[in-house]
Protein backbone atom coordinates (compact mmCIF):
# COMPACT_ATOMS: atom_id res chain seq x y z
CA UNK A 1 0.00 0.00 0.00
CA UNK A 2 3.22 2.39 0.72
CA UNK A 3 4.67 2.14 -2.83
CA UNK A 4 0.90 2.84 -4.40
CA UNK A 5 0.63 5.51 -2.00
CA UNK A 6 3.89 7.05 -3.03
CA UNK A 7 2.91 6.87 -6.62
CA UNK A 8 -0.41 8.60 -6.27
CA UNK A 9 1.25 11.43 -4.55
CA UNK A 10 3.74 11.72 -7.43
CA UNK A 11 1.17 11.91 -9.69
CA UNK A 12 -0.75 14.20 -7.83
CA UNK A 13 2.10 16.53 -7.53
CA UNK A 14 3.00 15.94 -11.12
CA UNK A 15 -0.28 16.77 -12.19
CA UNK A 16 -0.29 20.28 -10.29
CA UNK A 17 3.10 21.17 -11.55
CA UNK A 18 3.81 20.42 -14.92
CA UNK A 19 1.30 21.96 -17.03
CA UNK A 20 2.69 25.56 -15.30
CA UNK A 21 6.03 24.43 -15.69
CA UNK A 22 5.56 23.66 -19.56
CA UNK A 23 3.53 26.97 -19.75
CA UNK A 24 6.23 29.09 -18.19
CA UNK A 25 8.82 27.71 -20.42
CA UNK A 26 7.21 27.65 -23.65
CA UNK A 27 6.56 31.65 -23.33
CA UNK A 28 9.78 32.00 -21.78
CA UNK A 29 8.20 33.43 -18.11
CA UNK A 30 10.42 35.76 -15.96
CA UNK A 31 12.63 32.98 -13.91
CA UNK A 32 10.99 30.13 -16.18
CA UNK A 33 14.68 28.66 -15.52
CA UNK A 34 14.09 28.32 -11.89
CA UNK A 35 10.47 27.05 -12.02
CA UNK A 36 12.22 22.97 -12.37
CA UNK A 37 13.59 23.44 -9.21
CA UNK A 38 10.05 23.38 -7.47
CA UNK A 39 8.71 20.22 -9.42
CA UNK A 40 11.95 18.37 -8.36
CA UNK A 41 11.63 19.71 -4.74
CA UNK A 42 8.26 18.47 -4.70
CA UNK A 43 9.00 15.06 -5.95
CA UNK A 44 11.68 14.75 -3.19
CA UNK A 45 9.23 15.61 -0.97
CA UNK A 46 6.76 12.49 -2.76
CA UNK A 47 9.46 10.10 -2.17
CA UNK A 48 10.25 11.28 1.23
CA UNK A 49 13.82 11.89 0.04
CA UNK A 50 15.35 14.01 2.52
CA UNK A 51 18.36 16.31 1.79
CA UNK A 52 20.98 18.18 4.05
CA UNK A 53 23.39 20.39 2.45
CA UNK A 54 26.79 21.68 3.71
CA UNK A 55 28.20 24.35 1.73
CA UNK A 56 25.90 26.47 -0.75
CA UNK A 57 25.97 26.16 -5.05
CA UNK A 58 28.06 29.24 -6.25
CA UNK A 59 25.68 32.17 -7.31
CA UNK A 60 26.22 35.33 -9.55
CA UNK A 61 28.31 34.15 -12.01
CA UNK A 62 28.39 31.10 -14.83
CA UNK A 63 29.14 27.78 -12.80
CA UNK A 64 29.98 24.42 -13.89
CA UNK A 65 28.85 21.87 -11.19
CA UNK A 66 30.98 18.52 -10.86
CA UNK A 67 29.35 15.97 -8.89
CA UNK A 68 29.53 12.16 -8.36
CA UNK A 69 26.77 9.80 -10.02
CA UNK A 70 25.09 7.44 -8.00
CA UNK A 71 21.46 6.87 -8.76
CA UNK A 72 18.47 8.01 -11.21
CA UNK A 73 17.48 10.18 -7.99
CA UNK A 74 20.88 12.61 -7.80
CA UNK A 75 18.48 14.53 -10.63
CA UNK A 76 16.06 15.32 -8.59
CA UNK A 77 18.29 15.91 -5.01
CA UNK A 78 20.48 18.42 -7.40
CA UNK A 79 17.45 19.72 -9.15
CA UNK A 80 16.18 20.89 -5.70
CA UNK A 81 19.19 22.18 -4.39
CA UNK A 82 20.72 23.67 -6.90
CA UNK A 83 18.61 26.39 -8.84
CA UNK A 84 18.03 27.39 -12.64
CA UNK A 85 21.11 25.26 -13.59
CA UNK A 86 21.11 22.68 -16.77
CA UNK A 87 21.74 19.24 -16.71
CA UNK A 88 24.60 17.41 -18.92
CA UNK A 89 23.67 14.16 -19.31
CA UNK A 90 23.81 10.89 -22.16
CA UNK A 91 21.27 10.86 -24.83
CA UNK A 92 19.54 7.73 -23.73
CA UNK A 93 17.75 9.46 -20.92
CA UNK A 94 15.94 11.11 -22.98
CA UNK A 95 14.18 8.28 -23.77
CA UNK A 96 13.49 7.43 -20.19
CA UNK A 97 9.63 7.34 -18.73
CA UNK A 98 8.90 10.39 -16.85
CA UNK A 99 12.46 11.40 -15.92
CA UNK A 100 13.56 11.41 -19.26
CA UNK A 101 10.72 13.88 -19.63
CA UNK A 102 11.28 15.74 -16.28
CA UNK A 103 15.48 16.28 -17.44
CA UNK A 104 13.84 18.45 -20.68
CA UNK A 105 11.74 20.70 -18.86
CA UNK A 106 15.18 21.49 -16.76
CA UNK A 107 16.68 22.10 -20.03
CA UNK A 108 19.00 19.40 -19.93
CA UNK A 109 21.46 18.78 -22.61
CA UNK A 110 21.53 15.44 -23.86
CA UNK A 111 24.92 14.51 -25.59
CA UNK A 112 25.53 11.17 -27.71
CA UNK A 113 29.27 10.57 -27.04
CA UNK A 114 29.45 7.57 -29.36
CA UNK A 115 29.13 9.99 -32.05
CA UNK A 116 32.16 11.87 -33.15
CA UNK A 117 30.35 14.09 -35.84
CA UNK A 118 28.33 15.16 -33.04
CA UNK A 119 30.54 16.74 -31.07
CA UNK A 120 30.86 19.96 -32.57
CA UNK A 121 27.43 20.70 -32.60
CA UNK A 122 27.22 19.36 -28.90
CA UNK A 123 30.00 21.36 -27.89
CA UNK A 124 28.31 24.14 -29.69
CA UNK A 125 25.58 24.24 -27.39
CA UNK A 126 26.90 24.05 -24.38
CA UNK A 127 29.03 27.18 -25.30
CA UNK A 128 25.99 29.18 -26.51
CA UNK A 129 24.45 27.87 -22.81
CA UNK A 130 27.42 29.41 -20.87
CA UNK A 131 27.40 32.43 -23.08
CA UNK A 132 23.54 32.87 -22.12
CA UNK A 133 24.64 33.27 -18.47
CA UNK A 134 23.59 29.39 -18.04
CA UNK A 135 25.07 27.16 -14.98
CA UNK A 136 25.54 23.52 -15.56
CA UNK A 137 26.10 20.49 -14.00
CA UNK A 138 27.59 17.93 -14.97
CA UNK A 139 28.73 13.86 -14.22
CA UNK A 140 31.76 13.41 -15.11
CA UNK A 141 31.99 9.54 -13.93
CA UNK A 142 29.89 8.93 -17.63
CA UNK A 143 27.76 6.51 -15.69
CA UNK A 144 26.55 5.69 -11.77
CA UNK A 145 28.46 4.17 -9.28
CA UNK A 146 27.84 1.96 -6.14
CA UNK A 147 28.05 4.94 -3.86
CA UNK A 148 31.08 3.66 -2.07
CA UNK A 149 33.63 5.16 -4.23
CA UNK A 150 33.59 7.45 -7.20
CA UNK A 151 34.84 6.61 -10.55
CA UNK A 152 37.49 7.96 -12.62
CA UNK A 153 36.49 11.10 -14.18
CA UNK A 154 36.53 11.47 -18.09
CA UNK A 155 38.89 14.33 -18.53
CA UNK A 156 37.29 14.75 -22.59
CA UNK A 157 33.56 15.81 -20.85
CA UNK A 158 35.41 18.64 -19.36
CA UNK A 159 36.22 19.89 -22.67
CA UNK A 160 33.12 22.02 -22.29
CA UNK A 161 35.21 24.44 -20.33
CA UNK A 162 37.74 25.08 -23.23
CA UNK A 163 38.02 28.38 -24.63
CA UNK A 164 36.14 29.91 -22.13
CA UNK A 165 37.79 32.85 -21.97
CA UNK A 166 36.32 33.79 -25.58
CA UNK A 167 32.90 33.42 -24.11
CA UNK A 168 33.48 35.31 -21.11
CA UNK A 169 34.66 38.70 -22.83
CA UNK A 170 32.65 41.44 -22.79
CA UNK A 171 32.72 45.04 -24.44
CA UNK A 172 35.17 46.63 -22.24
CA UNK A 173 37.05 43.25 -22.50
CA UNK A 174 36.47 42.01 -18.78
CA UNK A 175 37.03 38.81 -18.62
CA UNK A 176 34.56 37.09 -16.12
CA UNK A 177 36.14 33.46 -15.13
CA UNK A 178 34.26 30.24 -15.49
CA UNK A 179 34.01 28.89 -11.64
CA UNK A 180 33.68 25.26 -11.49
CA UNK A 181 32.26 24.09 -7.94
CA UNK A 182 33.41 20.29 -7.44
CA UNK A 183 30.24 18.35 -5.30
CA UNK A 184 29.84 15.46 -3.49
CA UNK A 185 26.27 13.11 -3.26
CA UNK A 186 26.41 11.10 -0.14
CA UNK A 187 23.88 9.03 0.60
CA UNK A 188 23.86 8.44 4.22
CA UNK A 189 20.40 6.46 6.15
CA UNK A 190 17.99 4.72 4.53
CA UNK A 191 14.73 3.59 6.68
CA UNK A 192 16.38 5.49 9.76
CA UNK A 193 19.73 2.98 9.60
CA UNK A 194 22.81 3.89 8.65
CA UNK A 195 23.51 2.83 5.03
CA UNK A 196 26.54 0.15 4.12
CA UNK A 197 27.74 -1.50 1.02
CA UNK A 198 24.29 -3.80 0.87
CA UNK A 199 21.43 -1.31 1.19
CA UNK A 200 23.23 1.06 -0.99
CA UNK A 201 21.99 -0.74 -3.64
CA UNK A 202 18.52 0.03 -3.24
CA UNK A 203 19.41 3.19 -3.75
CA UNK A 204 22.46 2.89 -6.66
CA UNK A 205 21.25 2.06 -9.98
CA UNK A 206 24.85 0.30 -11.71
CA UNK A 207 25.09 -1.50 -15.46
CA UNK A 208 22.35 -2.44 -16.84
CA UNK A 209 20.02 -2.41 -14.37
CA UNK A 210 16.36 -1.96 -15.91
CA UNK A 211 14.87 1.59 -14.48
CA UNK A 212 11.18 0.10 -13.76
CA UNK A 213 12.00 -2.60 -11.73
CA UNK A 214 14.71 -0.43 -9.76
CA UNK A 215 11.91 2.33 -9.18
CA UNK A 216 9.57 0.25 -7.75
CA UNK A 217 11.98 -1.27 -4.91
CA UNK A 218 12.53 2.39 -4.55
CA UNK A 219 9.43 3.21 -3.92
CA UNK A 220 9.34 0.33 -0.90
CA UNK A 221 11.55 2.13 0.87
CA UNK A 222 10.23 4.43 4.17
CA UNK A 223 12.74 7.41 3.75
CA UNK A 224 16.02 7.88 2.41
CA UNK A 225 18.39 10.76 3.79
CA UNK A 226 20.92 12.47 1.64
CA UNK A 227 23.80 15.22 2.04
CA UNK A 228 24.92 17.11 -0.47
CA UNK A 229 28.53 18.63 0.03
CA UNK A 230 29.26 22.24 -1.98
CA UNK A 231 32.98 22.63 -1.97
CA UNK A 232 35.06 25.88 -2.68
CA UNK A 233 34.43 27.22 -6.81
CA UNK A 234 37.32 27.38 -8.64
CA UNK A 235 38.22 29.57 -11.55
CA UNK A 236 38.85 27.14 -14.79
CA UNK A 237 41.99 29.43 -15.21
CA UNK A 238 43.79 28.14 -12.66
CA UNK A 239 43.92 24.92 -14.14
CA UNK A 240 46.12 24.12 -17.68
CA UNK A 241 44.32 21.55 -19.37
CA UNK A 242 41.25 19.51 -18.57
CA UNK A 243 43.03 17.15 -17.20
CA UNK A 244 44.32 18.87 -14.49
CA UNK A 245 40.98 19.85 -13.64
CA UNK A 246 39.24 16.68 -13.55
CA UNK A 247 41.94 15.26 -11.54
CA UNK A 248 41.40 18.08 -9.41
CA UNK A 249 37.64 17.92 -9.06
CA UNK A 250 37.67 13.82 -8.58
CA UNK A 251 40.38 13.92 -5.60
CA UNK A 252 37.74 16.31 -3.97
CA UNK A 253 34.37 14.70 -4.58
CA UNK A 254 36.54 11.59 -3.72
CA UNK A 255 38.07 11.98 -0.62
CA UNK A 256 34.83 13.98 0.93
CA UNK A 257 33.02 11.01 0.15
CA UNK A 258 35.73 8.41 1.87
CA UNK A 259 35.70 11.05 5.15
CA UNK A 260 31.78 10.67 5.11
CA UNK A 261 31.81 6.97 5.04
CA UNK A 262 34.37 6.50 7.51
CA UNK A 263 32.81 9.30 9.76
CA UNK A 264 35.71 11.55 9.70
CA UNK A 265 34.54 14.62 10.80
CA UNK A 266 35.39 17.93 8.68
CA UNK A 267 34.83 21.92 9.03
CA UNK A 268 31.32 22.64 7.37
CA UNK A 269 31.09 25.88 5.38
CA UNK A 270 27.51 26.15 6.48
CA UNK A 271 24.89 23.43 6.90
CA UNK A 272 21.29 23.67 6.17
CA UNK A 273 18.40 21.44 6.19
CA UNK A 274 16.49 21.80 2.93
CA UNK A 275 12.66 21.36 3.44
CA UNK A 276 12.15 18.33 1.26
Amino acid sequence: MRTYFRIVKALFYLTVLLPPTILVKKIKFPGYKIWPHWVHGNLCRAFNVRITTEGKPHEGSTTLFVSNHVSWLDILVLGKVIKGACFIAKKEMAGWPVLGYLAGLQRTIFIDRSRRSDAKNQKQELHERMKEGDSLILFPEGTTGDGTRVLPFKSALFGVTEKVMDLHVDEQGHVDDLMVQPVTIVYRRINNMPVNRSSLFKIAWIGDMELAPHLMSFLRLLKVEVEVHFHKPVSRNLFKTRKELATYCHRTVEKRLQDCLRGRRHELSRTSKVDS
